[in-house]
Order: structure tokens, then C-alpha cells, then sequence
């Protein structure tokens, strides 16, 4: 009798470990749940004020997870290894980031899932640094202790006049110019210089465009100094770790998205018309710059050393 009560007791802790085991997975599971956690890093968009443009990234992603059944929670990081964690603990489903933050979280994304924004009939635009045109600046040489405006966050920017002033065996940009005004928008940077509030403009060439359209005169007293390649602005990326039942269901919606025009309405405000998936191949122009602005850090480094010796 107390054997058979010993293998009882024996069974009933079996069964009761496995059923902790599916109790675990179930809690575990990242979509036993009707929300999808996003997460934005840095800033994203800069046609309009910050405030304006996060309420419009917002509410334009909602209608998105709307789309299928998923309500929506935004958390700011600017840590990538903050991001990294919160994905592998089941935290975070997908990131909207610069390209240049996100080749930091990559490895955390699944590869067959990165998506973009279309903007106008162009996936990548160009980083363009303006002058005023009476101002007979032809060399960035010529820009050492004037001024300089762009928006907070435009770090692929930044990045790529960095690199071109590296080149040219000048400063980086802080040192460089006397005063970087990280204005609001894209557009402000363009007026401020355009009412001689700056000497200079780091934007993109649709922002540009959009500001010629809006004030021809524009075209005639601003012209650019030094343009980019076309490179993504922006990447959006799903966590490796979510079911892939649910990255189809985004993917689908997302190359169907003609059967929601609200969802296409909210994402003209950023004077976008499509997400479109691309591939890891569209990140290597930026992984490719990102090493050539590091080995150029390195030789100017390396000049600082050998001077001091």
C-alpha cells in the first residue's frame, strides 16, 4: 500500500510538473496577447515638429496593428542594447529606427522582415548640405565658424558630413562650425538659412523639393554644396523572436495596404505612400559607410597621436 501511495504521489508530481511546463510556455508565448509593443528609437521624421510627428507616427502604426487585431503600446530607446533585451525577454515586437541605429540591433531582427517607408515613387532619398547661392560658398572649407542647422536626431546626416569633412582632412562637424542648431524640422532648417538665419543646412533632397514647391524662390537662392548617395532613411524590423504567423499577417497587410486608405491617409502625413519589405542587401551602403566613417575616426585619431609623440 505505501508503494502504491509513493508511485501516486510520484505521478501527481510528474503531472503537475508537466502542466507548469505548458503553463510557462502559454505565459511565455509573446502573442498570447492583443497588443503589439513597439519601440522608436531616436527620431524618425523630421518634415514636422517633433511633437506633431509623434503623434502622427503613433497614430498612423495603430491604424497599421489595426489592421489585424493588434492594439498598440510606443516606448522610446535610445540604447540598443536596451532594445536587444527587451526583445529577447519578449517585451518588444518590432522597432521603427534610423538605419544607422538599427545595423546596432540587426541581429536581433528577422532578416526576411525589413520594411521601409515609399516616398513618393523613391525608397531611398539623399542627404544634402544647402548653402545660400549669394553667399559664394563653393568648399566646405569655406564653412569653418559659420553655422549650421538640422533637426535633432538626423544622425545618417550628421554621419555623412562628418565623413566628407574627414575626407577633406578638416574637423568633424562639431568642431568645424561655430554653432549647430538642431532645429525642429527639415523644413526650418531650409527657411532659417534662407532668411540668413544660418550659413548652412543639412536636409534631405525630398525635403528640399517640398520646400521649392512651397516657396519657388527657394529654388533660386539655395543650392546644394555637397549630395549623398540615395540611401534608406528610415527601417522598420520585427523581432526574430515573434511567431511567424504574425509576421505573415503584417506582411500581407503591408503589400496590400490599397485595401486600407486610412491607414495610406495617416502615412501621406509623412509624405509616404507604401510600406515596402526590403532586403538586408538595401543596409549594406549603410554598413559600408558606417565602417569607412570609422576607419576614417581611426586615421584622424592616429594623426592626433602621432603629433602629440
Amino acid at each position: 500500500m505505501k508503494i502504491k501511495s509513493h508511485s501516486v504521489i510520484l505521478l501527481l508530481l510528474l503531472l503537475s510538473g508537466i502542466m507548469a511546463i505548458h503553463t510557462a510556455q502559454a505565459q511565455s508565448d509573446p502573442y498570447d496577447r492583443d497588443t503589439a509593443f513597439i519601440g522608436i528609437m531616436s527620431r524618425l521624421f523630421y518634415a514636422t515638429h517633433s511633437t506633431d510627428t509623434r503623434i502622427a507616427t503613433e497614430m498612423t502604426f495603430i491604424e497599421f496593428m489595426k489592421n489585424i487585431d493588434k492594439a498598440c503600446e510606443f516606448t522610446n530607446f535610445d540604447d540598443p542594447i536596451n532594445v536587444v533585451t527587451q526583445m529577447r525577454k519578449d517585451n518588444l515586437d518590432a522597432i521603427l529606427a534610423n538605419p544607422v541605429d538599427y545595423l546596432k540591433i540587426e541581429h536581433q531582427i528577422d532578416e526576411d522582415y525589413h520594411y521601409s517607408l515609399l516616398f513618393g515613387d523613391r525608397l531611398k532619398q539623399r542627404v544634402i548640405l544647402l548653402v545660400r547661392k549669394s553667399d559664394n560658398i563653393n568648399s566646405l572649407s569655406q564653412l569653418a565658424n559659420k553655422t549650421l542647422a538640422f533637426p535633432y536626431g538626423h544622425h545618417l546626416g550628421k554621419m555623412f558630413l562628418d565623413m566628407s569633412l574627414l575626407e577633406k582632412n578638416l574637423p568633424q562637424t562639431t568642431d568645424h562650425f561655430s554653432e549647430i542648431q538642431n532645429i525642429e524640422s527639415l523644413n526650418d532648417a531650409i527657411i532659417n538659412l534662407f532668411f540668413n538665419k544660418v550659413d548652412s543646412a543639412l536636409v534631405t533632397d525630398v525635403a528640399f523639393e517640398l520646400a521649392q514647391e512651397l516657396n519657388p524662390q527657394i529654388r533660386h537662392a539655395v543650392i546644394p554644396l555637397i549630395t549623398s548617395e540615395p540611401m534608406i532613411q528610415i527601417v522598420i524590423g520585427i523581432n526574430k523572436r515573434v511567431p511567424s504567423s504574425f509576421k505573415q499577417r503584417v506582411d500581407q497587410m503591408a503589400s496590400n495596404l490599397d485595401q486600407y486608405p486610412r491607414t495610406l491617409h495617416l502615412l501621406s502625413m509623412f509624405k509616404s505612400k507604401r510600406v515596402i519589405k526590403i532586403s538586408a542587401f538595401e543596409l549594406e551602403m549603410i554598413r559600408n559607410m558606417v565602417l569607412k566613417y570609422e576607419s576614417l575616426l581611426n586615421k584622424q585619431r592616429k594623426k592626433i597621436d602621432d603629433a602629440f609623440e
